[in-house]
């Protein structure tokens, strides 16, 4: 019975010993798995994605060097948005525009007055026994005026420069504003059937124009007649 009981021990400790020799094994396992396994599942796709975000600001940098009037136009957009911005939803600009509106009517009426028309002035009316004419949004010189501002503000030049050019350019403006309303005015009265045409189509492609035109005439005062990618790549 002692030699089977010596047997039956030294199987069990055969076992125990086979036992942990698997266990190491398996441990062992584990750790090369670990260290294998490399980061986890969410650091690695927060590392693509930040490389794919430098990647496509590298793409966006690239291509305004090699076309630099995309950054212009997205320069010139960007400030017609903040425009548009503040004239749809600031209440400043809606409270304070009618006294804008009635400003360009009595300075036109004024020289109404001055050139013989029997008118009466009440608000932003102008009225006569002949004809009456509203100054309203959209005759008021504000988006061409905008435009050019906003185009000598995104071309690169010296501040110095924009600043007379915007000052300038603003003044010209509103002067032909005021000419188009008494224009307008006088049409109204001596060749009433020509209004529409002149309001609706003569007078708003003619402003849209000399704003441009302004701005092409700062451009060559500045002493850069060069188109605006040569002027970046300067």
């Amino acid at each position: 019975m002692a030699d089977v009981g010596q047997i039956i021990d030294g199987d069990r400790a055969l076992s125990i010993g086979l036992l942990r020799n698997f266990e190491g094994r398996i441990d062992v396992n584990l750790k090369k798995r670990r260290h294998n396994k490399g980061p986890p599942v969410s650091d690695s796709l927060r590392k693509v994605g930040q490389g794919k975000v430098k990647s496509d600001a590298g793409k966006i940098k690239g291509l305004l060097r090699r076309h630099p009037v995309f950054l212009f136009l997205a320069v010139f957009a960007g400030l017609m948005g903040l425009f548009y911005a503040f004239a749809l939803f600031t209440p400043f600009y809606e409270r304070h525009f009618p006294y804008y509106l009635g400003f360009n009517a009595k300075l036109s009426g004024y020289i109404l007055k001055f050139l013989g028309q029997d008118i009466t002035i009440g608000g932003a009316t102008i009225s006569s026994p002949a004809f009456s004419i509203t100054v309203k949004q959209g005759c008021d010189a504000i988006e061409p005026t905008a435009l050019f501002i906003c185009a000598v503000l995104a071309f690169p030049s010296a501040f110095s420069k924009k600043i007379t050019g915007i000052v300038a350019g603003t003044l010209l403006l509103a002067i032909l504003n005021l000419v188009r309303i008494i224009s307008l005015f006088i049409v109204g009265v001596y060749l009433p059937r020509a209004f529409n045409l002149m309001h609706a189509d003569v007078w708003q492609g003619l402003f849209i124009f000399f704003a441009i035109f302004l701005w092409v005439f700062w451009l060559l005062w500045t002493g850069k007649s060069q188109m605006p990618g040569q002027i970046f790549q300067g």
